[in-house]
């Protein structure tokens, strides 16, 4: 039913960030004036992106209007610090007809995960200037990761070449507490790139193919593990 869709990593200049990723040697989409992305033709894609930690009172009124964990969710990415801080899942699925489909997964979500939040409608601009429509969903655990459609139109591109020769995300390990753990196990019992352990809550990310450049910053070879695979 779902799949791992995307990793979240927290920046706190995205000018900066997006200057130090080309210099790594990745190709770098803007997603908008304060979210960057890096794209593989297959599997999970990176989002960074810029929150001010002043942006944290705004999650008041967004609890009110879609839910208790809508708020405490962008609490934490208004708080939480440089680094990983996120994982997307997304539906297995892309139906042409209805690409945004999310209620049967929430209604899922509700059942196994009390708390959820509404069905939130988000946008952003295109890489070509268009509109780009997409909703997500926030489980009432916070340790969870959040639900999020297929963008419309679809942003994939069919070629990515990357100068670091990153072909794609080989892996994300996810550390959850013991509770959150047994909860994804029913919405998630098994992924070809999220693999899961208990433990106290903690992301990583391995490239596939990808080698440091002389030019690569400390931040960004931190975000990778250091063995990487071939």
């Amino acid at each position: 039913m779902l799949r791992c869709s995307h990793i979240l990593c927290k920046v706190r200049r995205i000018d900066d960030c997006v200057r130090d990723l080309e210099l790594a040697g990745f190709s770098v989409q803007r997603g908008g004036a304060h979210n960057a992305l890096v794209w593989f033709e297959q599997g999970p894609f990176l989002e960074f992106f810029e929150l001010p930690g002043w942006c944290r009172p705004l999650s008041l009124p967004f609890g009110l209007r879609f839910g208790r964990s809508a708020g405490r969710r962008l609490a934490f990415w208004a708080g939480a610090g440089e680094g990983w801080c996120d994982v997307a899942l997304e539906p297995r699925g892309y139906r042409p007809d209805d690409p945004l489909h999310l209620d049967d997964i929430h209604r899922r979500l509700r059942a196994l995960a009390p708390g959820a939040s509404r069905i939130i409608n988000g946008s952003r601009n295109s890489a070509g200037g268009g509109r780009v429509r997409y909703r997500f969903i926030t489980a009432g655990d916070r340790q969870l990761p959040f639900i999020v459609s297929h963008y419309h139109p679809p942003q994939r591109p069919e070629r990515v070449r990357h100068a670091n020769g990153a072909r794609s995300v080989a892996r994300v390990d996810l550390h959850l507490p013991a509770t959150a753990h047994a909860a994804l196990g029913q919405l998630l019992p098994e992924d070809a790139w999220l693999k899961t352990h208990i433990g106290e809550r903690s992301l990583g990310v391995t490239l596939a193919g990808w080698r440091t450049l002389p030019q690569t910053s400390c931040f960004i070879r931190r975000l990778f593990s250091t063995t990487q695979e071939p």
